[in-house]
């Protein structure tokens, strides 16, 4: 029961710092901030959206680093798609599919320095406790 608590938890912390990420790259791309319901439902929907695509297309194509390139491609087109769909300007319509492609870039941009910094910090704190390197 404690499992489930914690994926919970994890879940919904994961898709409100996506939703910010969001939040984020729009602000900075397409100068506006939308609504934080928009980015949640958008992050949600893309999470969900990428883990599917992913699964599907592992299972057609196999295991790979071919595999693994058009899953990327997938997913960022995915995203975009869901970003434009679902993000929406403050006057209504949408941002437009070139617009949204670039807030998905500096999406991902955002999650690989965070990745990074998380490695680095991580890292350093599992060598401080075992002790360093001998």
């Amino acid at each position: 029961m404690e499992v489930i608590l914690y994926l919970l938890i994890a879940l919904v912390v994961g898709v409100v710092i996506g939703a910010a990420i969001i939040m984020l790259a729009t602000k900075l791309v397409g100068g506006f901030t939308p609504s934080f319901g928009s980015c949640v439902l958008a992050a949600l929907a893309a999470w969900i959206g990428s883990g599917i695509a992913n699964y599907v297309l592992a299972m057609v194509l196999g295991a790979g680093g071919l595999t693994s390139l058009i899953c990327l491609v997938v997913v960022f087109l995915l995203y975009a798609f869901l970003i434009n769909a679902l993000v929406k300007p403050p006057g209504g319509g949408q941002m437009g599919f070139g617009k949204a492609a670039l807030v998905t870039l500096v999406v991902i941009i955002i999650y690989i320095v965070i990745g990074v910094l998380l490695f680095f910090t991580v890292g350093a704190a599992l060598m401080g406790l075992m002790g360093g390197m001998h």
